[in-house]
């Protein structure tokens, strides 16, 4: 199941949101080495952390957190145009109105075959292009590492990259670094069934949005 949280709820869903923070840090500062200097204790939280911001988790029927991903606006919140405003060369805005930014998003699934890895990543994207399909949003703004483009290409092959790569961290040679680039996708129909059938999502359990009573929403598959 994807639960989708928005960041004005923090106070109100913060058993969520602390599992979910405390999975960033873990994943992020511990294992990965990221230098992030807002880090709060035991929890990864930054400046895009923000009550406009929405964020999708995939919860097993257990409880069990195995993913998440962050959507923010890119008219307020854009790693893009903040930090890599030279990754887009094509003419396009950073900023509008229309378009999302995914960042920090994590793929935990308890089976760790490849096709359960693929229908978690699927599950989560899916349901994240979906999200921005019903709220009228046209596209979703992405900056990843380029030794792992080509994997968001295969998933979706709508794929735009906005410019060529550049490095970061101090480039390829330097302890955090490498070459990353900015890509964009249409949140479509398309590219949603395309993303369901990658993952091996069945379209005939999928319901959209289903309200629970704690007010959140979640998509169901």
């Amino acid at each position: 199941m994807i639960f989708v949280l928005e960041g004005s709820q923090r106070r109100q869903l913060h058993y969520y949101f602390e599992r979910m923070f405390k999975l960033r840090h873990q994943i992020f500062i511990k294992e990965l080495g990221w230098n992030l200097p807002k880090a709060h204790a035991d929890c990864e939280i930054d400046e895009y952390d923000v009550e406009d911001a929405i964020y999708l988790l995939d919860m097993t029927e257990n409880d069990v957190l195995q993913g998440t991903v962050r959507l923010t606006p890119s008219l307020s919140c854009s790693l893009v145009a903040d930090y890599f405003p030279h990754l887009i060369e094509c003419g396009l805005p950073a900023r509008s109105p229309l378009v999302y930014e995914a960042t920090r998003y994590i793929f935990l699934p308890l089976g760790k075959s490849a096709e359960e890895n693929r229908a978690a990543k699927a599950r989560l994207l899916a349901g994240m292009v979906e999200w921005c399909q019903t709220n009228k949003i046209s596209h979703i703004q992405c900056v990843v590492d380029m030794k792992a483009f080509p994997s968001w290409v295969e998933l979706v092959p709508q794929t735009m990259p906005l410019g060529l790569p550049h490095p970061y961290g101090g480039g390829r040679r330097a302890p955090g670094g490498g070459d990353c680039i900015a890509f964009r996708w249409p949140a479509t129909r398309e590219v949603i069934d395309g993303i369901r059938n990658y993952g091996g999502i069945c379209h005939d359990n999928y319901r959209l949005f289903a309200e629970t009573n704690i007010g959140r929403r979640e998509f169901v598959h």
